[in-house]
C-alpha cells in the first residue's frame, strides 16, 4: 500500500496537488494540534474521493514547535505503513526539517511539488517523479470547504459569442448612450416577470426619482441588427419590440453584465483556461448548515491549477468596488495562492 505523508498547510493547493498527482492508496496528514476545525480534512477527503474513491485518509496532531515530536510522529507513520513517501511542500519550517530528517533516517522518498513548473521532484537527486495533475475549480472549491450554489447570470450559448462581442464593442465605445438605454429598459421592465419579453412603451418614461429616460436610437437598432431584439417598432413617441429570449432580456437590463460577458467569452475562446464560469455564486462554508451566497465572482477560471477571480466594473473604481476585492483576498489568501483581476 503506497502511503503519502503530508504536512497540513493552510494553502489547499499544496495539500491536494501532490495527492491527486501521485494517487497514493493512503494519505496521512501531520497537522498542528491547535487546529480544531476538522471540516478542513472532511473537505479535502471529498476532493480526493472524487478522483480516488478507495483512498484512506488519516491524520495525526502534533505540537508544531516541537521538532522531536514531529519527527517521532513521522517515524511512527513510516514504521506502521508500507511504501511511504514524504511530501515536503507544505507545513511549517520545523515540520519540513523534522520530515526531512525522518525520511533520511528511514530511507524513504522525499518529494517536493513545484507548482509553477508542474513537476513533483525527488529532492535527493532532483529527478522528476511525476507531472502534476491540472486541478479543476471543483477540486479547489471542494478542498476549500465551499460549494457553488448557482450563477447570477446564465452563460451564453457559443453561437451568441460573436454577436455579444460585437455588441460589447458598441457599448464600450458609447457608455453614455448605453447608460441611458439600460436605465430606460430597466424602468419599463421593472415590474415584469422574468419570462415576459415584450416591450410596449412611450419613448420617454419616468424613473422612480422622476428623471426622464429614453433609449438611444442607434443602440436600439444595433441590438435589432445583431438579433438581440425582434419586431422593432420605433417612432418619435412609441417603441415596441420583443427580446430574443428571457436570457437576452437579463443581459439588456443589466448595465455591467456586458463587461462580464466580454471577459467570460474571451476566456472561453482563448482555449487555455479550465472551468470558466460566469457570475459564480459561492457559499464558502458548505458545512454550517446554511446555504448563503457569500460571494458572487463575476468571472472565475483555472489557470494552470491556480484559481483566477476576475471582478468586472463598468464604472470608475470606487471604495466599495476595491473593498470587494480586498474582502475576497482576505477570505482566500490564507488558504491558497490567488490571482485577482479588476476590469474596467
Amino acid at each position: 500500500m503506497r502511503t503519502l505523508i503530508q504536512f497540513y498547510d493552510k494553502d489547499v493547493i499544496k495539500d491536494i496537488l501532490g495527492v491527486l498527482s501521485l494517487k497514493p492508496d493512503k494519505v496521512v496528514f501531520i497537522y498542528d494540534e491547535l487546529l480544531k476545525d476538522m471540516n478542513r480534512f472532511v473537505s479535502m477527503e471529498k476532493c480526493f474521493k472524487r478522483h480516488l474513491p478507495e483512498v484512506i485518509i488519516e491524520k495525526y496532531p502534533v505540537n508544531i514547535i516541537k521538532t522531536n515530536e514531529i519527527y517521532n510522529a513521522v517515524i511512527d507513520v513510516i514504521d506502521k505503513n508500507d511504501e511511504c513517501m514524504i511530501e515536503l511542500t507544505g507545513g511549517s519550517d520545523l515540520m519540513i526539517i523534522a520530515g526531512y530528517k525522518a525520511g533520511m533516517d528511514r530511507n524513504v522518498k522525499l518529494l517536493y511539488t513545484d507548482i509553477l513548473t508542474e513537476r513533483i521532484l525527488d529532492i535527493r537527486d532532483d529527478s522528476e517523479v511525476s507531472r502534476t495533475e491540472e486541478l479543476s475549480l471543483a477540486d479547489f472549491v471542494d478542498a476549500k470547504g465551499a460549494c457553488f450554489i448557482g450563477n447570477s447570470h446564465d452563460e451564453p450559448a457559443e453561437e451568441w459569442f460573436e454577436k455579444i462581442l460585437e455588441m460589447c464593442g458598441i457599448i464600450f465605445r458609447n457608455i453614455k448612450a448605453w447608460r441611458e438605454t439600460c436605465a430606460f429598459l430597466q424602468t419599463v421592465m421593472a415590474d415584469t416577470e422574468r419570462d415576459y419579453i415584450t416591450v410596449n412603451s412611450k419613448v420617454e418614461t419616468n424613473q422612480k426619482d422622476g428623471r426622464k429616460v429614453s433609449p438611444d436610437r442607434r443602440m436600439i437598432h444595433a441590438f435589432e441588427r445583431l438579433g438581440f431584439i425582434n419586431n422593432l417598432y420605433l417612432t418619435d413617441r412609441y417603441i415596441s419590440f420583443e427580446f430574443a429570449s428571457s436570457q437576452i432580456k437579463t443581459y439588456m437590463t443589466g448595465y455591467g453584465v456586458w463587461l462580464e460577458l466580454y471577459v467570460y467569452i474571451n476566456a472561453k475562446k482563448a482555449g487555455v483556461f479550465k472551468d470558466v464560469k460566469l457570475g459564480a455564486m459561492i457559499d464558502w462554508d458548505a458545512y454550517d448548515g446554511i446555504t448563503i451566497p457569500e460571494n458572487e465572482i463575476d468571472v472565475i477560471f483555472m489557470d494552470e491549477s491556480m484559481p483566477v477571480f476576475v471582478s468586472c466594473k463598468l464604472t470608475d473604481a470606487n471604495t466599495p468596488a476595491l473593498n470587494e476585492l480586498l474582502i475576497a483576498k482576505k477570505r482566500l489568501v490564507k488558504y491558497t495562492s490567488l490571482k485577482i483581476h479588476f476590469c474596467m
